[in-house]
């Protein structure tokens, strides 16, 4: 059994454009070429963005020269379904399962694959802290201990529950030994509590993660959450500057952070 106490973030997909077939779309709609209309620099995302925005005037080579004022001005009038658009893939682990059932209720513009109780075995499972309990503050050991107590207890209990369901449970009332173990583990998993570590793949489109963010990196929103939102946030405003770049982070009194955007509900 081991504690984790602060998830792990990786950005692993991110938008990709096929920029021969915009040059041939340009060329056969007979506006200016992408150098003088498409204004993206290193970052492809601000690219789809604009393309696919101009695509309702085809307004392509006009208005706008700076590709910052053109995404500001996205941002500002909330022409927020261009953003639907550019879509990121993340792999999150050493969040808790309290975290993701609270992630999931965010399902317009989110894809979601989670690690199975029913198939991967917990003997050796991990737990997430909650930050109000994390090592970092000394004034909640007592409470601390309770929770270390309560852990080791399910980590057991679980492990007890496998072993006896295994010498238990008839081999002959399944069709594979598969759905025996399966059958093992979903009914061993009920002892493992909300803190019980699990890792997760999502994709999310910009809006929807601009969305996610306001309003888990709120104040009002869970520590444990809000602190991958704002994890998640530093990642993309590293990625996408332009998209992410309005929200500004606050450090609070009681260690932990809180974030909002200059452009609130895009």
């Amino acid at each position: 059994m081991a504690f984790k106490e602060n998830p792990s973030v990786y950005l692993v997909t991110k938008p990709a454009i096929n920029w021969p077939q915009i040059a041939n779309f340009f060329e056969e709609e007979n506006v200016p070429p992408i150098p003088d209309s498409v204004r993206a620099g290193d970052d492809e995302s601000a690219a789809v963005i604009e393309i696919s925005a101009r695509m309702c005037y085809m307004s392509y080579g006009r208005g706008r020269r700076d590709i910052t004022d053109f995404i500001n001005n996205l941002l500002s009038s909330k022409d927020g379904s261009v953003f639907e658009h550019v879509n990121y893939g993340l792999i999150v682990t050493g969040v808790s399962r309290s975290l993701t059932h609270e992630l999931v209720r965010h399902r317009a513009g989110f894809a979601y694959s989670q690690r199975s109780q029913r198939y991967v075995d917990e003997t050796e499972g991990t737990f997430v802290i909650p930050p109000a309990l994390s090592s970092e503050r000394d004034f909640t050991k007592e409470a601390r201990k309770v929770l270390d107590d309560a852990l080791v207890h399910a980590a057991e209990s679980y492990t007890e529950l496998v072993t006896a369901l295994e010498k238990s449970l008839p081999k002959s009332i399944f069709d594979s030994n598969t759905d025996r173990r399966k059958a093992i583990r979903q009914a061993a998993r009920s002892v493992l509590p909300n803190a019980t570590e699990t890792k997760i793949f999502i994709t999310a489109n910009v809006r929807a993660l601009r969305h996610f963010i306001e309003l888990r990196g709120a104040n009002f929103a869970d520590w444990e959450i809000r602190f991958l939102a704002i994890e998640i946030l530093k990642l993309l405003q590293v990625e996408a500057p332009l998209l992410f770049g309005d929200f500004l982070i606050e450090d609070l009194e009681d260690g932990t952070q809180i974030t909002y955007p200059k452009y609130s509900k895009v």
